[in-house]
């Protein structure tokens, strides 16, 4: 089994759980060998007191784009964790469906590299971000 099959598989047997997507509402839109789009509807709760999107809610779904991108290009035993993280915001999201698509940028033995890049619902560019992440073992349900 490859590991995108392991998170097809672990995706439908845990959607009913609680975790990290439900609580802002975002979405696995698009999930393929070396490709992951997350989509997030905008509202009142993701803006801080400045009336745009806070930055760790870019940040959250962009993170969480790599990380699943490179999780389908692991064998189905292993998982990561982001051990750094960068991101540039180009311009404030306000409104509207925001989608981060994370990429595979290079798979070492240990270390893994991604990169990704948060649109608005107009394909402008929000936010671009890289990764580096640490393989571990795959733990039953981590998707969680």
């Amino acid at each position: 089994m490859t590991g995108l099959e392991a998170m097809r598989r672990d995706l439908e047997r845990l959607e009913h759980l609680p975790n990290w997507r439900k609580t802002i509402g975002a979405r696995i839109a698009r999930l393929e060998h070396g490709l992951a789009e997350l989509e997030l509807e905008v509202g009142p709760g993701h803006r801080h007191e400045g009336g745009v999107v806070q930055g760790g809610i870019i940040t959250q779904l962009a993170d969480a784009a790599m990380g699943i991108a490179l999780r389908t290009v692991q064998p189905a035993d292993r998982t990561n964790t982001t051990i750094e993280l960068k991101i540039n915001f180009i311009r404030p999201a306000v409104e509207g469906l925001i989608r981060a698509t994370g990429r595979p940028v290079a798979l070492r033995a240990e270390v893994l590299f991604a990169e990704a890049e948060v649109v608005n619902s107009e394909g402008k560019l929000v936010a671009r971000a890289t990764s580096t992440c640490l393989v571990l073992p795959a733990r039953r349900g981590d998707l969680r």
